[in-house]
């Protein structure tokens, strides 16, 4: 289980960066500016200095590699969880977020914010701007809680009582 986690979180990495080349790159979304592709959905270039929605904005570089350190450490958690993993959805889950995170690390480094590019919006009310890293961090989430309700980790509480 491990290997296919690890391999896994290497895939959405490599997802995560090659969108992040295309709209940066290829694209060249920061020159377009907002691009409209649906009434409530558009592209857009963002530098995302904070957590998920822009939350605890680090606009130094002291906060910047606070939020490296931090991520980085959470991303050892997962991956020490990850070795005792016993079921493939707990394993998905894991490695989803852990290459997530891993994206979301590499940008930080690399250009001191996170790039950003989606955005929902109705009206001018904007729901977040996010990218794909964000996506599988908050898939792998979703289905780890799940998973801790209604899956194998609820069995294996039960069983044990």
């Amino acid at each position: 289980m491990f290997a296919r986690g690890l391999i896994l979180a290497a895939v959405v990495f490599l997802l995560d960066r090659l969108s992040k080349w295309w709209f940066m790159d290829v694209y060249e979304l920061a020159r377009k500016g907002v691009v409209e592709i649906l009434p409530v959905f558009n592209v857009v270039m963002v530098w995302n200095r904070g957590v998920s929605f822009s939350l605890f904005s680090a606009e130094t570089d002291t906060g910047r590699w606070f939020l490296v350190g931090m991520t980085s450490v959470i991303v050892a958690i997962l991956l020490f969880w990850l070795r005792s993993v016993h079921t493939r959805l707990t394993m998905v889950a894991i490695g989803l977020v852990i290459g997530g995170a891993i994206g979301n690390i590499y940008d930080r480094v690399i250009y001191g914010a996170v790039a950003d590019f989606f955005q929902f919006h109705v009206g001018d009310w904007s729901f977040a701007v996010f990218n794909v890293a964000d996506c599988f961090i908050s898939c792998g989430a979703v289905v780890l809680a799940w998973d801790a309700f209604f899956g194998s980790g609820r069995a294996d509480k039960e069983q044990k009582n």
